[in-house]
């Protein structure tokens, strides 16, 4: 049972393609329901005596397997993305994985009525007669249902992706980076807190550097440390010369003598004193 609960939440990882597999499902039994009475009431008009659960359990023991197989679907049409540089495999996949489809659910529809006309009603179920025409026939018809089903797919994929990207667009407009004003010589210059690397102490002045760029500010170490601490920035003194952003470590490598040294995203190498160790996130 929890193998099987593994498997479902593989192929529908999320809520909207476990709602598209309901939705599914729901449309096929009803096309299931329609299919079996329009089989009784052509049967009435022909005059043939057909009994009223056969053509119920041919119908649900193909729509059955429909709906087992679309999440395996979803699965696949994931693991494989449409696009220009992909196309001709995709397409080549999706021809043989369409006979496999067929296959299965012709196997399965068959195997299953077999067991239930046998065990219930006692008789044999004889499905083909001329096998090749006969899988033939099936194929042309699930080729229709697999071609609906991974257009569906491929469309439901196209959407969320494009939600997602409009998603994360107006969350950057509306939550656009607080950004921080500093005097740089006769220039004013603004840096965003998320951007801010490391700052260096150079006399009366600091040279920070943010998103790539140094700039040389009329400011105290400890005062500009302090300002940005005050906007929740997680700053760190790793020595008494250097400040630095403790998003931006991406390694601490220790020196023999105790000291380290820290390398950045953007590649510069920080000094770390033994005095101030205990303030790099990673050693506290």
């Amino acid at each position: 049972m929890i193998r099987i609960k593994k498997i479902y939440y593989a192929c529908l990882p999320t809520r909207n393609d476990r709602f598209l597999w309901a939705v599914v499902s729901v449309v096929t039994l009803a096309i299931m329901a329609v299919n079996a009475l329009s089989q009784l009431t052509d049967a009435q008009r022909r005059g043939d005596e057909l009994p009223a659960y056969v053509p119920w359990i041919t119908e649900a023991t193909s729509i059955c397997f429909i709906i087992i197989l679309f999440p395996i679907l979803a699965f696949i049409v994931r693991r494989l993305p449409l696009s220009a540089e992909t196309m001709k495999k995709t397409v080549l996949c999706h021809i043989g994985l369409s006979v496999a489809f067929s296959a299965v659910h012709v196997a399965g529809m068959v195997g299953l009525r077999k067991v239930i006309f046998s065990v219930i009603y006692g008789h044999h179920y004889q499905f083909f007669d001329i096998i090749w025409r006969d899988a033939l026939y099936e194929y042309r018809k699930d080729i229709v249902t697999y071609l609906l089903f991974i257009t569906i797919l491929y469309l439901t994929q196209a959407l969320t992706k494009r939600d997602e990207a409009l998603e994360q667009v107006t969350r950057q407009v509306s939550h656009p980076q607080k950004r921080l004003s500093f005097k740089s010589g006769s220039d004013l210059i603004w840096i965003t807190l998320a951007g801010f690397s490391h700052a260096k102490a150079a006399g009366n002045y600091v040279e920070l550097t943010a998103d790539g760029t140094t700039h040389l500010i009329r400011v105290t170490l400890a005062a500009l440390e302090k300002q940005l601490a005050g906007e929740n920035v997680p700053v760190a003194r790793t020595h008494r010369s250097y400040i630095v952003n403790a998003n931006h470590i991406v390694a601490v490598k220790p020196k023999s003598d105790g000291d380290a040294n820290i390398i950045l995203k953007c590649g510069t190498l920080v000094p770390a004193s033994r005095r101030f160790r205990a303030n790099i996130p990673s050693h506290s």
